[in-house]
C-alpha cells in the first residue's frame, strides 16, 4: 500500500497526507532540466537535436493550450505527449522530454500571471488617484522584516520610474538595499537610514527632474 501510494504522489496524483503535487512536480521538472542540458552540452548535434525536441513538446502543450493542471496531467503520461509531439521518434527519454518541456510551460503560465496582477494593481492604483502602485511585496517598506526579508517593488504611475526595497538578511555586511530604475543601487547596515532613503527617493521621484 505504501508503495503504491509513493508512486501514485510521484506522477501528480493527489494521496492523502502527500505533498502539494504541483510542488513536487516543480521539483521533478527542475531535476530534469539540471539532467538533460549538461549531458547536451558536450555534443553540438545532440544539443541542436535535444533542443529541437523539447521545443516540440512544448510547442504540443501550447497547443493544447495546458494550464497547471494540464500539465500535472502530460507529466503523468509522458509517452503519450512526446509521441504527439515527436512523431519521427526523439532518442531522449519521454519523462526526461516532458520534464524540461513541463518546467518551460509552467514558467511562461507564472510570468503571464505575474504580469496580468501587475497590470490589475496598476490599474487599481490609476483608479484611486495613486501615485505609485506597489506591484510586489507590502505597501510600506517598514513592513519588511526579519528573519525571511523581502521585496518591495514600486513604480511611479506619472514617470515610470520604479523603486525596488530588499531587505537581505543572509547578507551581514550590508542587508538593506534599494534600487532606482533606471539609475542608481544603494545599498544600507543600517534599517532606519534605509528607509530613510526610500522616503527621499519616492519624494524626489514625485517631484520630477529640476527645472533646466
Amino acid at each position: 500500500m505504501g508503495g503504491s501510494a509513493a508512486a501514485a504522489g510521484s506522477r501528480g496524483l493527489t494521496v492523502p497526507g502527500s505533498p502539494d503535487p504541483a510542488v513536487a512536480a516543480r521539483a521533478r521538472w527542475r531535476a530534469a532540466e539540471d539532467r538533460l542540458y549538461p549531458t547536451l552540452l558536450t555534443d553540438p548535434h545532440a544539443y541542436q537535436r535535444g533542443l529541437s525536441a523539447v521545443h516540440a513538446v512544448l510547442d504540443e502543450l501550447r497547443r493544447r493550450d495546458a494550464d497547471l493542471a494540464g500539465l500535472l496531467a502530460a507529466d503523468a503520461a509522458p509517452d503519450e505527449l512526446v509521441a504527439a509531439a515527436c512523431p519521427q521518434g526523439s532518442t531522449l527519454p519521454a519523462e526526461l522530454l516532458t520534464g524540461v518541456a513541463c518546467g518551460l510551460r509552467d514558467r511562461e503560465l507564472r510570468a503571464r500571471e505575474d504580469a496580468r496582477r501587475r497590470e490589475e494593481k496598476v490599474r487599481a492604483a490609476r483608479a484611486a488617484g495613486a501615485a505609485w502602485a506597489v506591484l510586489d511585496g507590502p505597501a510600506d517598506p517598514a513592513e519588511l522584516g526579519e528573519p525571511f526579508g523581502g521585496r518591495r517593488t514600486a513604480l511611479h504611475l506619472a514617470s515610470g520610474t520604479v523603486l525596488e526595497a530588499v531587505l537581505d538578511p543572509w547578507d551581514s555586511e550590508a542587508p538593506f538595499s534599494v534600487t532606482r530604475y533606471p539609475g542608481e543601487a544603494r545599498t544600507f547596515r543600517d534599517r532606519d537610514a534605509w528607509l530613510a532613503a526610500i522616503a527621499t527617493l519616492e519624494a524626489d521621484v514625485e517631484a520630477g527632474p529640476p527645472p533646466v
